[in-house]
């Protein structure tokens, strides 16, 4: 049974260098300090539980480097934050997301079980960089570097302001250095069915391709029905038998069924899930409430619209307020 260590206290000295008071026990985890800046000061968790070796997954890849071998692995059971460390003089197992600006030193190889969107540094000399590699299920880290081969920087790096617009393709991947440089490839060893994931990617991008199809055309309709209400709905029905205030009503709606179409589809393509439905109903809703105060205004449209339009906009306000709250409880990566 491994030997556990349990920090007891944390506190904060004058020098701004987080210190830690530990003390033998049973406890599961162990704690160092890492300083990040001159003005935040971040305490480390590295939770070592168990034995990589355990883990039925890792069973078949044993550590290929000489130096790794004289530390066990490192298992860290938990999300990377940012601004946390984790130093280790062999392989580390994140099961877990590696967040940005969070940070791996390793003498071994790096296993993410989740998003790497961090920084990973693999300090090896020589001809030691190419027998050990990085592996994640998302692969889309800010830094990665393994002995002298380094990833180029992604372009949201290079620029102020700019967004990153790399998209989490959903198959595990591998960085190893060959010929001197560092590649980024599909992990064909990783026990996921590679060609299952791809058909299933190739099925969500139909998907939103329909999506943004019918988002198109619904706009469209809507946007004409507002332009010009009678001569639009008159190539179908009677126009006698509704009042052209009430087309423009279905106009409106019309180009809130856009919005959530296309809405969802972009987001999905972003990576963002089921979130973008929940976004764009937040503008579609708000843009309901100013459409039909608009009609009401301009065009004399019964006031009755005007508490739809309100009620829309409540309703919008919330759902973004329990949006904004699950993203601060659960950030994304």
């Amino acid at each position: 049974m491994a030997r556990r260590i349990a920090a007891t206290k944390t506190t904060t000295s004058a020098s701004g260098k987080a210190r830690v008071r530990r003390a033998d026990g049973d406890g599961d985890y162990y704690f160092a300090t890492h300083r990040r800046s001159t003005t935040t000061t971040t305490t480390r968790a590295i939770e070592r539980g168990r034995y990589a070796g355990d883990a039925d997954a890792f069973r078949e890849r044993p550590s290929t480097t000489a130096r790794a071998a004289k530390q066990p692995p490192l298992l860290v059971k938990k999300t990377l934050r940012a601004g946390e460390v984790i130093e280790h003089d062999g392989d580390v197992v994140v099961v877990g997301d590696v967040e940005r600006d969070g940070r791996i030193i390793a003498r071994g190889d790096v296993f993410v079980w989740g998003s790497l969107l961090g920084e990973v540094e693999i300090n090896v000399d020589g001809d030691d960089a190419r027998d050990v590699s990085v592996h994640a299920m998302d692969m889309r880290p800010e830094v990665l570097r393994v002995g002298a081969a380094s990833m180029r920087a992604p372009a949201h790096l290079l620029y102020a302001g700019a967004v990153d617009e790399r998209v989490k393709r959903n198959v595990p991947e591998v960085a190893r250095v060959e010929k001197g440089e560092l590649v980024i490839s599909t992990d064909t060893h990783s026990g996921i069915d590679i060609d299952a994931v791809e058909r299933q990617a190739r099925a969500r991008k139909s998907a939103r391709r329909s999506a943004y199809l019918t988002g198109a055309y619904i706009g469209v309709a809507g946007a004409l029905l507002l332009i010009a209400p009678t001569a639009v709905f008159s190539i179908l029905f009677n126009t006698l038998d509704i009042a052209a205030a009430w087309i423009r009503v279905f106009g409106v709606l019309c180009l809130t069924f856009a919005s959530y179409y296309i809405g969802t589809a972009y987001g999905d393509a972003k990576g963002s899930g089921a979130e973008a439905f929940y976004a764009s109903t937040v503008v579609g809703r708000l843009f309901v409430f100013v459409a039909l105060t608009s009609l009401v205004v301009f065009t004399g449209a019964q006031r009755g619209l005007i508490v739809l339009g309100i009620i829309n906009a409540l309703s919008a306000l919330v759902m973004h307020a329990q949006l904004r709250a699950s993203r601060l409880a659960y950030p994304s990566p």
